[in-house]
């Protein structure tokens, strides 16, 4: 299953490229050719059995991610996979959604994703497309990085969109209600 998903992605697709292509266009159909038997053959058969394993690695690898060594994936959530970078010694928590694309009015732009080494992707995050975040940075549980956006070095972010996390309160003030 695993490599005929490979072989479906490299003979119909080739290497992603950054791109700007109309809803109906033949390269998006082709390219949701390749999503479903990557997310619905592949991964229930296979991959989710190989989440937190360097097998997950090794075969985001094969189909064309960049991804360091000792790095934690416990997601499947990727699509073009050759727009994905991933620094060493990362943790890519699980669930966590690594979408190098959106459609906007119709068009779906895809562009590439950065992230760095020694970073955590928390649990049910999103990190968008034509955004960084450099060494270090964390983005927390269940928190959305908005595209186009830089996450500072050995820095935390929560919330959506996200936010520095020293920025935020600890604690939310109550005022009483009186009548």
């Amino acid at each position: 299953v695993l490599l005929v998903v490979a072989l479906v992605k490299w003979t119909v697709i080739g290497r992603f490229r950054p791109f700007v292509r109309p809803l109906w266009s033949n390269f998006i159909w082709r390219l949701e050719l390749q999503n479903a038997l990557y997310e619905f053959l592949a991964t229930p058969l296979v991959l989710d059995f190989l989440r937190g394993t360097p097998f997950i690695s090794w075969y985001l690898r094969l189909l064309g991610a960049r991804i360091g060594s000792r790095v934690y994936v416990g997601t499947t959530g990727f699509l073009e996979f050759d727009l994905t970078f991933v620094g060493d010694r990362t943790a890519l928590n699980e669930d966590c959604i690594i979408q190098t694309h959106l459609f906007e009015d119709r068009i779906q732009k895809a562009a590439e994703l950065h992230i760095g080494a020694d970073c955590k992707v928390g649990t049910d995050s999103v990190v968008l497309y034509d955004s960084k975040m450099e060494d270090g940075a964390r983005l927390e549980d269940l928190s959305l990085l908005m595209k186009g956006e830089t996450l500072l070095p050995k820095t935390t972010w929560m919330g959506v969109p996200a936010q520095r996390a020293d920025n935020m309160p600890i604690t939310e003030k109550r005022v009483p209600i009186t009548e």
